[in-house]
């Protein structure tokens, strides 16, 4: 047995260091960064208790880093919660509800209130001075189900009945022991930048620092989301699934297809009511401008809509703002080299506002559709005019900024922010993240109808969310109307697509670990076969086969 064994920091010297150590006390002999949160051993992210046995190439993450980030926030919710489970009992009902406004929308069962408020954050604050162990612990899959049984957590106990392994991985802090299903950090002394507010409704918003500049940003509280949020969860809710489990359950029971239909009823429905609304605004509305960040479902949305509109008599005309792509020669590039087709530069908007204009005063119009393999714009198609009773329909995800189409006057329009709020989550606290579904969504799209594989899709996004930070999702007050696009049922059917896609990703890529996460998150869903979709859902868009392609 070897004594000493190597270790290859990537941007520092090797450093000799004793076999069987921890990460941990690697960082403590080289006086290492105080935000160091994990490691990338082999391709794979580590926790800091990992145990360097060999000679190792290892490259420290840091929480300013993306996957760093996740495990930060993993690490403040466990924190959140045994704050509270100290303060008001292990049997305290915590709910990790949603991503909302760069933080975690939470409930707990108790009268919330700013004293609360201010105890929980003390508390918080009192358990990362101290500097606890967050310890991994495995357990048998029997003893993991008495356990969440103690407590009550029925949705547990049936996420762990329909998991394959024998054994299960939890956290231990502070006497109470947890699932998540995202590494943690090793004790609670990095977590020291965390805020919450209460919301109007006497919810809690656990917020974090962004991965953008670290800072904790400013809550606004987003009134309409929050509220479709809350309608979808009631739906959810009176249909008896909130969880994963539930979804897998009606697989089990051969019903999927009746619950894909209620999906489709209850979607169809938000959509009616936005065409009445329209319908009672037609004498000022020529412009409908659906947005909404990558992958909400802004095509299909916008071609629906168009049907619902026609059978009120009211003729629709869509134009996309992907067609108005600069060719990809004038496309901006980033300090990287790096087309950015997310930002609103990356629009003709000169083009695109002449042809409105000249559409809106009766004129004749060749509209342009974009090559995504060429990089070009082709004008193939047919000249069109508005006719009466006609109204423009223009999707894009930034439709809702006043800089898209300053040739038209802002009460002309009618603005929809579209969104997949799924309310769906693992258990009560692991909340499915609205970002990591439209991630999925894209991967399936663009492997199928731009022939991008994981690994470009995977590189492009970290564009697409630097620019959604920038361009969308401070719009989202601009909305008259709020449209939530998720459909609970959704990830069981683009896991089918998404798996093979994403094991296509090189294990020396630098985009393996984030592949090799997501895989494994899909693992909680079974199987839903894609002929139980019908053609005129709005996942058709991704998937295919769709009516509306």
């Amino acid at each position: 047995m070897k004594e000493n064994i190597i270790i290859d920091i990537e941007g520092q010297d090797k450093v000799i260091f004793k076999e069987g150590g921890t990460i941990e006390e690697l960082i403590k002999k080289i006086d290492a960064p105080k935000n160091i949160i994990g490691a990338l051993i082999n391709n794979e992210i580590v926790e800091l208790n990992f145990v360097l046995k060999e000679d190792t190439k290892i490259k420290f993450i840091d929480t300013n880093d993306r996957m760093g980030a996740k495990i930060y926030r993993s690490g403040l919710k466990f924190l959140y919660i045994a704050a509270i489970k100290d303060l008001y009992g292990a049997n305290t009902k915590v709910e990790l509800k949603h991503s909302l406004d760069k933080g975690i929308y939470t409930r707990v069962d108790i009268d919330v209130n700013e004293k609360i408020i201010t105890d929980i954050k003390a508390k918080m604050t009192e358990l990362v001075h101290k500097d606890l162990k967050i310890e991994k612990v495995t357990t048998s899959r029997k003893e993991a189900i008495k356990y969440c049984e103690t407590l009550n957590q029925t949705e547990k106990v049936e996420m762990y009945k329909q998991i394959t392994s024998d054994v299960v991985t939890l956290y231990s802090l502070n006497d109470y022991y947890d699932y998540f299903y995202s590494l943690m950090p090793i004790s609670t002394g990095i977590l020291s930048s965390f805020d919450l507010t209460l919301t109007k409704d006497n919810g809690i918003m656990l917020r974090y620092p962004t991965t953008f500049d670290g800072t904790i940003p400013k809550y606004t509280h987003l009134e309409d989301v929050l509220n479709v949020f809350k309608s979808y969860g009631n739906w959810s809710n009176r249909l008896n699934v909130n969880y994963v489990s539930d979804v897998n359950n009606i697989v089990i029971q051969g019903k999927i297809k009746e619950f894909i239909q209620l999906n489709e009823i209850k979607q169809n429905e938000d959509l009616q009511k936005i065409v009445e609304e329209i319908q009672n605004k037609l004498d000022k509305i020529k412009l409908i401008c659906i947005a909404g960040p990558s992958s909400s479902g802004k095509t299909t949305t916008s071609k629906k809509l168009a049907l619902y509109l026609k059978n009120k008599g009211i003729n629709p005309f869509v134009i996309s703002v992907d067609d108005y792509f600069k060719n990809r020669i004038d496309t901006p590039k980033n300090e990287k080299g790096e087309y950015e087709y997310d930002i609103l530069e990356a629009i003709d908007i000169d083009l695109f506002n002449a042809h409105l204009t000249k559409l809106l005063n009766g004129e004749k119009v060749v509209l342009p559709t974009y090559n995504f393999i060429t990089g070009e714009k082709e004008f193939k198609n047919k000249e069109v005019s508005l006719e009466e009773r006609d109204i423009i329909i223009i999707e894009g995800i930034h439709t809702l900024n006043e800089e898209l189409t300053p040739s038209i006057d802002r009460n002309q329009k009618y603005k929809i922010y579209i969104s997949p709020f799924t309310p769906l989550r693992l258990d009560r606290h692991n909340h499915i993240s609205t970002v990591d579904l439209r991630l999925i969504r894209r991967l399936v799209r663009d492997y199928r109808t731009r022939g991008y594989d994981a690994e470009g899709t995977l590189k492009n996004w970290q564009l697409v969310r630097i620019s959604e930070e920038k361009y969308i999702f401070p719009y989202q007050k601009e909305a008259d109307k709020v449209l939530n696009t998720a459909l609970i049922y959704e990830l069981g059917i683009l896991k089918t697509y998404a798996i093979p896609i994403l094991h296509s990703v090189n294990i020396q890529s630098e985009f393996y670990p984030e592949s090799l996460r997501i895989i494994n998150f899909l693992k909680y869903f079974f199987n839903i076969p894609v002929d139980t979709l019908p053609n005129t859902a709005l996942l058709r868009e991704f998937v295919g086969n769709g009516y509306f392609e």
